[in-house]
């Protein structure tokens, strides 16, 4: 499994060829195999390729996430903590959804897309494109597409296609048996 994790990158360089309706279910059948407390399986998608809706949730796209107009595909990830397991104050509807989020962006690779996870896109405004109710939480809008042309790509964002993956080393983030101080992030207190 580790190498198909590892493959997974957000790419920017997308194709505006369509994505099969079948591919497209199957990411989300792919997300409803996540782990779920209690089996209350907390996250809705919303997967937008009617060109219409699609353009009008682009609008709402910030800036610096220009190419992601050449996308056919978004998948909106949407939750509220009330429909998840909560434990005093603590509510497993993030944790949840981002296993179901994985589990969906391993099998868009799996399908041969590149899958680019986005905050940058105003959330109010999405959510009003979407019907999504107020008190719905938008976390985050998936940008899908098959590989495409760096053409039209920033520098940064061409040079950032062929970066090397970096990660934080295995002992900044993990320890055995309790916490570390090598583990606190940088800059905090």
């Amino acid at each position: 499994m580790l190498p198909a994790i590892e493959k997974r990158r957000a790419y920017r360089a997308l194709d505006t060829r369509p994505i099969e309706p079948e591919v497209l279910l199957g990411l989300i059948e792919a997300a409803t195999t996540a782990p779920s407390a209690m089996n209350n399986q907390p996250w809705r998608f919303i997967t937008v390729t009617e060109s219409e809706r699609l353009n009008a949730l682009k609008e709402t796209l910030s800036r610096g996430n220009y190419w992601a107009k050449r996308a056919p595909a978004i998948i909106a990830v949407v939750t509220n903590n009330r429909w998840s397991m909560q434990l005093g104050e603590r509510s497993y509807a993030p944790f949840e959804v981002g296993m179901a989020t994985m589990a969906l962006q391993i099998q868009a690779v799996s399908e041969g897309l590149s899958i680019h996870p986005i905050a940058g896109f105003n959330a109010d405004e999405a959510k009003a494109v979407l019907k999504i109710e107020e008190d719905d939480s938008l976390l985050v809008l998936l940008v899908l597409g098959y590989p495409g042309s760096e053409e039209g790509l920033s520098d940064a964002h061409r040079e950032s296609e062929h970066s090397e993956r970096t990660r934080l080393p295995l002992d900044r983030i993990h320890a055995f048996d309790g916490w570390n101080q090598g583990m606190k992030r940088e800059g905090s207190a």
